[in-house]
């Protein structure tokens, strides 16, 4: 079975496939900072849902940049009854659009890039009514009119960027650039081919030198790979209906897992883009946060530059940033981004004035949601 790459983003957990979006309802959360026995009874919680096969990943909770909460749950491989810890490896899926952003971000701080530059400055191959008129800016915050990347070209999965820019080229716009956001994982592809094209670098080449390296994070890789042959890494557990259907796409309305089978399908290769699929751990996505938020990676201007939101996402409480969700949960302001293909779903919430990180990765379908909202409401409510 062949399954796209998927990410969910903005204050109602858009899912964006190939085909489109569809928003998975938050509950509302209803406001204090919570004690450590909170998160005592947060990490027993997840014991329970792992008992009961509803959860299975790895979890870091941080205060004032310090872990108080750091373990995993449920099994990495379940037929070698392999446990996952806190070092256990992870798709991110989306999540890693916050790298290409950051990526983009440390050029214009550079000054070898303007984030109103249009993308034919860069990259060749685009009809001139695009190249001429879609502006980085727009790849950032979905709003260019371009669609989903093609992962996906007879019958061969394509993660070279010179390759998907070979076929993204030949895509028409869905809307007239700026005139709305619609989730694009194309457009960041084209932002880390713009990366290559400015930094004379390959792309993963630059995220490990400037990126990667800077921010400690050891444990994340950009590359093509198969799960179940990666070290330390979990397998992705995936949701099957009787007539073999995946159906681990989260609901609109945020309901329970339907009826199905879950099944490793660690075995199905797989890789990483701009647009998403990084390998990664709790650890490492809370030592991005801390070089992020410690103006390690871009100076204090731009780095709030890309994480102040700048169009309306699917929420009324919700924008979409460069790369990074802006949102605010009982008037607590929260940023991130979340992520997932088949079997892996996760999540990075920062929130700059209470000081909590909590970075969710799970390899399970349906098993992120449940405690993520319970997470959020105990720091926002």
């Amino acid at each position: 079975m062949t399954v796209s790459r998927r990410a969910f983003v903005g204050g109602a957990l858009l899912v964006a496939l190939v085909a489109g979006g569809h928003p998975v309802a938050q509950a509302d959360i209803s406001v204090a900072v919570p004690a450590r026995d909170d998160w005592r009874a947060f990490h027993e919680y997840l014991k329970e849902l792992a008992a009961a096969g509803k959860f299975s990943g790895a979890v870091l909770v941080a205060k004032d940049g310090r872990p108080i909460l750091k373990k995993g749950y449920g099994m990495a491989d379940a037929a070698k009854k392999v446990a996952n810890t806190s070092e256990t490896r992870f798709s991110i899926g989306s999540m890693n659009k916050m790298i290409t952003s950051v990526a983009v971000a440390q050029l214009v701080q550079k000054g070898e890039l303007s984030f109103q530059d249009t993308i034919g400055k860069y990259v060749e191959g685009f009809p001139r009514e695009i190249a001429a008129k879609v502006t980085v800016h727009q790849l950032l915050t979905h709003t260019s009119g371009m669609g989903e990347a093609p992962f996906q070209e007879g019958g061969k999965r394509l993660v070279d960027i010179d390759d998907l820019m070979k076929e993204i080229v030949k895509q028409p716009l869905k809307f007239e650039p700026g005139a709305r956001m619609e989730y694009s994982s194309a457009g960041f592809i084209v932002l880390g081919a713009i990366v290559e094209r400015v930094s004379k670098q390959d792309y993963a080449s630059y995220v490990r030198r400037h990126i990667l390296k800077p921010a400690r994070m050891n444990d994340t890789f950009f590359r093509a790979y198969t799960p179940a042959k990666v070290a330390h890494m979990a397998h992705p557990y995936a949701l099957f209906d009787a007539s073999g259907r995946w159906i681990g796409i989260p609901r609109p309305d945020g309901g329970a897992a339907p009826e199905g089978e879950l099944r490793d399908v660690g075995d199905q290769p797989s890789g990483s883009t701009p647009a998403g699929g990084a390998i990664s751990t709790v650890g490492d996505m809370f030592r991005f946060s801390q070089a992020l938020l410690g103006h390690r990676l871009l100076d204090a201007k731009l780095t709030e530059t890309i994480l102040a939101g700048k169009v309306q996402d699917r929420g009324k409480d919700s924008k979409y940033a460069y790369g990074f969700s802006d949102r605010t949960l009982n008037g607590v302001r929260v940023v991130g981004h979340n992520g997932g293909t088949m079997g892996y779903w996760g999540e990075i919430d920062m929130y700059p004035a209470k000081g909590y990180t909590v970075v969710i990765l799970t390899n399970q379908d349906f098993a992120l949601f449940e405690p993520l909202r319970k997470s959020q409401s105990l720091v926002t409510g």
